[in-house]
């Protein structure tokens, strides 16, 4: 058996201390009231720093929903393993990833779900994934709400679980086809076959937006085909803009027709006027 000598003990010592102010978070929710700012809401009982590398988000006796408060900025070197396996992450906040973000899921559920609320954001190093990391393929139990102002950015969008662009922007800064991976009909993004079209939606709605680096009206056209790009709900309702900001391509839902809503409030008035003049006569 190998030995250290003595004289290596205290260089390992503060080596230690150095990987522990760059090392991992738990979240042990302790406190019961949800609250990433409360230090007591940690296994390390302090708030997880800048300098944190990877910060898990899993499922404690707590069983609420962990939020990130509008006033709070989370930042960490490497990768916000959360939510998973069925924990719920809301950010009303700032966070700014090292590495990504990433939602997971197990493949029987519960499904994890992060949300976006008010001026939230994610900005990510490198990559954002809606269930699937590429280190974990086939775990695609997540969905991803964004409401209000909120916004996504990352260099790569990888959706293996459903993202709901509600409100908001999901911004995917590579171009080549590169920035949104979606994988194929029967495929995750990483080769699994646990993971096809069946657990994998997109739906833009109310002003959200997705923006992807180069134009992507082909894989626009490829998700629609595979029935798993919608607007408002409905599977090829969506506005393809690549004109607007060259370079780019933005996603949108259309807003509801004056034209439909005009003929609404027509048959509307022609029942009344119908049913009055029955009265009448």
């Amino acid at each position: 058996m190998f030995r250290k000598p003595y004289y290596l003990i205290p260089v390992a010592l503060a080596v230690c201390l150095v990987q522990n102010a760059s090392g991992q978070y738990n979240w042990s929710g302790a406190d019961n009231n949800g609250l990433w700012s409360d230090p007591n809401n940690w296994v390390q009982l302090v708030v997880p720093p800048a300098s944190a590398g990877d910060i898990f988000v899993d499922p404690v006796t707590y069983t609420g929903h962990v939020i990130i408060g509008a006033s709070d900025v989370v930042q960490n070197t490497g990768t916000l393993q959360g939510p998973e396996w069925g924990q719920t992450l809301d950010i009303y906040g700032t966070v700014i990833d090292g590495y990504a973000l990433s939602t997971v899921g197990s493949l029987t559920g519960p499904t994890s779900t992060l949300n976006l609320y008010g001026n939230g954001s994610v900005t990510a190093g490198d990559s954002f994934f809606v269930g699937e990391p590429w280190w974990a393929p086939g775990i695609q139990n997540a969905t991803v709400n964004l409401y209000d102002n909120s916004h996504v950015t990352a260099n790569y969008v990888i959706v293996s679980g459903h993202l709901n662009i509600y409100g908001g922007t999901v911004t995917a800064l590579n171009s080549g086809g590169l920035g949104l991976l979606t994988g194929t009909a029967t495929t995750g993004g990483w080769g699994s076959t646990l993971v096809t079209d069946a657990s994998r939606l997109i739906d833009i709605a109310g002003g959200g937006k997705l923006v992807v680096g180069g134009d992507i009206t082909s894989q626009v056209n490829d998700l629609i085909a595979r029935g798993i790009l919608e607007g408002n709900g409905v599977v090829g309702n969506v506005n393809v803009d690549t004109t607007s900001d060259p370079g780019w391509t933005i996603v949108t839902a259309p807003e509801p027709s004056s034209i439909a809503l005009f003929g609404l409030g027509g048959f509307a008035m022609m029942l009344f006027f119908r049913r009055r003049a029955s009265t009448v006569s």
